[in-house]
């Protein structure tokens, strides 16, 4: 979808910022090395003229709304797309007219393009960080030419045998080892085994080895041979010697094709030693128990050959949600520690558990968190006790009780229990690996795949460059080596270390995702291709940013043209050309400030130039003013022993009344601490759900609050029928201002036809989605503009009803800033429209589709509703809100912007949390809370606590480095 609705070119004569040797170049046939746009009038965009160098990092950059994805990705990818399309089958080129060019006079020597935007669409709960970055299918390949299977029951290895592999044994034995060469033969029926004795001694096969003993067919009774179900025929009788190869082979051979592929051999002078046994077939020589042998599907949770069987390749089965059932390990067996235990109903239960951990000596007054592994396995899956060294009777544990309970679902308050504990467990079968048994018996270095997989990356990369195989098997995967290592090297430069290898992609941000998708594209090795980012910056901290731009640069180099929409000053002054756009969002928009080298960019005048070298001024003075009205605050929200994933028994306050960053590397559990901890686990205390909350002691001092908001980067929408003005709850009032007008009571259309959601005013070709998406089947689908309302959504007798001049879709084409003007004298309108300038988002177009806003602007338009429904109540009550990362896809002027609305939010009375990165914004909080040091295992820490002054003069603090940076820069 575009960025913004289409809207008429205007007529405005802009004057391109471009010095005159661009000029000339641009007028004249440039050479090869640059892309050239000409009159590009896309959505805002006034006929600018620009200049982009191949094999160059270029960033686009401007406040927010100015025309910088509308540039980058609704013109530059959009018509190296199109281009694409066109050089492929006749097919795909049918649908080329129905494809809309970009409002460009000319494009010039562009290349294939791709996009990587700041936005997570993956929905499939089958998609890991694995899948995504190609690594699975790498290691499955490894495991496929080098994996050994080992039988669970023999733990042998498995494999086929062949003639020369026998041969080779035999001669390793001994010389003078005598032995006997054994074929199970297929008796068949019972009526058959007759006639399979005599075939047998006419192919000169006459003697058996039945219990150790020789006997002649010919020469027994035949009756007795004939209840066996196969015969063990002697093959041959022969001695170890270096010689004898060519009658060894012809042994093995008749042995294997008589046997099915099956041999026996045994030891002439020892029989009470157990026969070496020898098959074709993959299978354990020693229990005969068939495996399937190593092949890349095998080694897939998405295919049938080697997903579990129980779960279907989820790792999850819906069963018990044991988090409920032990809300709260830190509690003792006699304190109640089994949830589901404590109420009098089982009370027998209860005392059952008890004496089961007497008689394993589980003691029952440690808590739960500190007994052993064991002791918890036992308590939750059961098994046999123990008393006196004597075996007792099985324990069923509480999983078994629950399975007890659903023998009794005919009843209702069993049903009500089942319920309230109901969740999605992990696989008993394969305790969350996804393979099946054959899979799972495969290893490499002694690991499973599924172990891999359960490794973070960070942890994955130490263990392949820890790696040591045998030279044979080094030689047939070095090249897998090399990738997998090259992948997991670079996921960890762009601080992604934290993430696991089965982390499923739909819980990823959106930064997170454009990320990994950065690394899948290094991994390809493309060469001249255009690569268009959005924002990768995004929920990136300082400290990754040089890494970043280290993976950029490599981009790069590989001769492709990189082109990043991006307002991180290090990614600016990184970059290899500059273009900025402006100088104001929407209409004020639109205009080409400057293009040209980063050299030339830093000796110009312009909004982002500017801003660069005022950004340090301001985060002092903001700094100084947070230190100068330090006061110890009246109040404060404590979370106490929060225990959740990484966080390691974290005790925070939070001072109530003012705004606080919480900081900290990507994974060091902020987002834990804020969202899982904090807002979910207000959620369980007012009985509001909460059943995600992460463990902790207790939350002290939300009883101040009259509500806590979570203003997440979840998209508010994913229908492209919804927009600002729907979101927002506008839209109905401007329905009815359409609905009163002279021209619509005259035609009888009423508030219902002014909806593009039901028949009857709407376009009935594209059921008011003003577009129609065609399936490629071959690659993404592509959304194309009605043909009869031309994008507009309404048929023609609802676009010639007007109010004031404007019909209904000039109305989704006007910015909300032109909204408030125009509806200045409509006050229900302007208390749902205004907020929405205060936080930054006047640029919106107000048809813009809310499934195409950022995440950054996705909590702003939640800030902006709220702010428009307190005003309606009057509302002065405290609330706590919480936000994650609102800076994504702010300019740095646009942070102001946000400050001041947050500000606002705390003048009146109001707590802000934010989580946060970005180091101008942190700056200027009243309040930080630094989590680290590290990532994953190695965060979960309060580092430091403070001003920003006090965090940056705090030496363990990687967010207090860079802080400390911007506070004391020249």
């Amino acid at each position: 979808m575009p960025r913004t609705m289409p809207e008429t070119m205007p007529n405005t004569e802009v004057t391109p910022a471009v010095d005159s040797a661009e000029s000339e170049a641009i007028e004249s046939d440039l050479p090869q090395q640059y892309v050239t746009l000409r009159g590009v009038r896309t959505h805002n965009l006034k006929g600018i003229d620009c200049k982009i160098p191949h094999g160059k990092l270029t960033v686009i950059s401007g406040v927010s709304g100015s025309g910088k994805s509308s540039l980058a990705f609704d013109t530059l990818y959009a018509e190296g797309q199109r281009r694409y399309t066109e050089s492929l089958s006749t097919y795909a080129r049918q649908f080329l007219q129905r494809m809309e060019r970009p409002p460009v006079e000319a494009v010039k020597n562009i290349q294939p393009a791709l996009a990587l935007r700041q936005k997570n669409d993956v929905s499939n709960a089958r998609s890991t960080v694995g899948t995504i970055t190609e690594v699975d299918d790498h290691l499955q390949l490894v495991y496929t030419h080098i994996g050994e299977t080992i039988c669970p029951t023999c733990e042998t290895l498995v494999g086929r045998d062949t003639v020369p592999g026998v041969v080779t044994a035999i001669e390793g034995m001994d010389d003078g080892t005598r032995l006997i060469l054994v074929a199970q033969a297929d008796g068949g029926e019972n009526k058959h085994r007759h006639a399979v004795l005599k075939h047998l001694v006419q192919e000169g096969y006459r003697r058996l080895l039945i219990d150790g003993e020789m006997v002649d067919i010919t020469e027994s009774d035949i009756e007795s041979l004939l209840d066996r179900e196969a015969f063990p025929v002697i093959i041959d009788r022969i001695v170890v010697r270096k010689d004898e190869e060519m009658r060894f082979a012809e042994a093995v051979e008749a042995a294997f094709a008589l046997g099915n592929g099956r041999l026996e051999v045994h030891f002439y002078d020892d029989m009470e030693r157990a026969p070496l046994i020898f098959d074709r077939a993959f299978r354990c020589n020693g229990c005969g128990t068939d495996f399937i042998e190593p092949q890349p599907a095998l080694f897939s949770f998405n295919s049938s050959l080697g997903a579990c069987d129980t779960c279907s390749g989820f790792g999850k089965v819906m069963g018990v949600d044991f988090k409920k059932v032990i809300p709260n390990t830190r509690l003792t067996l006699k304190e109640g520690v089994i949830a589901c235990l404590e109420t009098p109903a089982y009370r027998k239960d209860r005392s059952e558990l008890f004496d089961a951990c007497r008689d394993r000596e589980i003691p029952l007054d440690v808590p739960f968190e500190k007994l052993d592994a064991a002791a918890q396995d036992f308590i939750i899956e059961g098994g046999k006790r123990s008393k006196n060294g004597k075996t007792g009777k099985k324990y069923k544990g509480v999983r078994g009780f629950f399975e007890a309970l659903k023998k009794k679902q005919y009843k209702t308050h069993v049903r009500i229990m089942l319920a309230r504990y109901r969740g999605y467990d992990r696989c008993p079968d394969c305790k969350g690996a996804r393979l099946n048994a054959s899979a799972r018996n495969v290893r490499v270095a002694g690991k499973a795949i599924g172990d891999l997989w359960q490794m973070r990356l960070s942890e994955a990369k130490t263990y392949f460059d820890e790696l040591e195989l045998p030279d044979d098997q080094f030689a047939r995967v070095e090249t897998l080596l090399d990738e997998i290592e090259h992948r997991l090297a670079y996921l960890n430069e762009i601080g992604c270390g934290y993430l696991r290898l089965d982390r499923q992609s739909r819980t990823l941000s959106g930064g997170e995702m454009q990320r990994i998708h950065l690394t899948a594209s290094l991994g390809r090795a493309l060469t001249d291709t255009l690569y268009v980012l959005d924002e990768p910056t995004a929920g990136m901290h300082a400290s990754d940013t040089d890494k970043l731009m280290q993976v950029l640069y490599d981009l790069r180099d590989l001769d492709n043209t990189v082109v990043v929409v991006e307002h991180d000053p290090e990614v600016i002054e990184g970059a290899d050309y500059i273009i900025e756009i402006g100088p104001g969002g929407g209409e004020q928009g639109g205009e080409l400030l400057f293009s040209g080298p980063i050299k030339e960019f830093r000796e110009r005048e312009t909004i982002t130039s500017e801003a660069l070298l005022e950004r340090q001024a301001l985060a002092r003075a903001a700094a100084a003013t947070a230190l100068g009205r330090k006061k110890q605050p009246k109040d404060y929200v404590r979370i106490v022993g929060a225990r959740e994933h990484n966080l390691a028994d974290l005790t925070v306050e939070i001072p109530c009344g003012q705004l606080t960053a919480v900081t900290g590397l990507s994974g060091s559990g902020k987002s834990t601490l804020c969202e899982r901890v904090l807002y979910q686990g207000w959620k369980a205390m007012k009985g509001q759900g909460g059943t995600d909350a992460g463990a902790h002691d207790a939350l002290e001092g939300l009883e101040r609050f009259d509500d806590v908001v979570l203003m997440d980067q979840a998209a508010v929408g994913r229908s492209s029928r919804s927009n600002s003005l729907s979101y927002t709850g506008a839209f109905d009032a401007v329905r009815k201002l359409f609905a009163a007008t002279r021209a619509a009571k005259q035609i009888g259309l009423t508030v219902g036809d002014f909806s593009f959601n039901t028949a009857g005013g709407r376009c009935e070709t594209c059921n008011g989605a003003g577009t129609i998406t065609v399936e490629m089947h071959f690659m993404a689908d592509i959304e194309v503009t009605c043909e009869d309302c031309q994008g507009k959504r309404y048929g023609r007798r609802v676009l010639d009803v007007e109010y004031r001049g404007k019909n209904i879709a000039d109305i989704f084409d006007m910015t909300v800033a032109e909204g408030v003007e125009f509806f200045r004298e409509t006050r229900s309108l302007l208390r749902k429209l205004e907020p929405l300038v205060d936080v930054g988002l006047g640029y919106l177009r107000m048809g813009q589709t809310t499934a195409t806003l950022s995440g950054g602007e996705a909590q702003r338009l939640k800030l902006a509703t709220y702010i428009a429904d307190g005003r309606k109540r009057g509302d002065t009550k405290p609330v706590l809100f919480i936000f994650d990362e609102p800076t994504v896809g702010l300019h740095m002027l646009d942070i102001s912007t946000l400050l001041s609305s947050l500000k606002k939010l705390v003048d009146l009375g109001h707590t802000v949390i934010v989580i946060e990165h970005n180091i101008d914004f942190i700056a200027q909080c009243d309040h930080i809370i630094d989590l680290g040091p590290g990532a994953g295992p190695a965060g979960g820490q309060l580092v430091a606590t403070g001003t920003p002054r006090e965090v940056a003069n705090t030496k363990e603090s990687v967010t207090g480095r860079y802080l400390a940076e911007l506070l004391d820069a020249n």
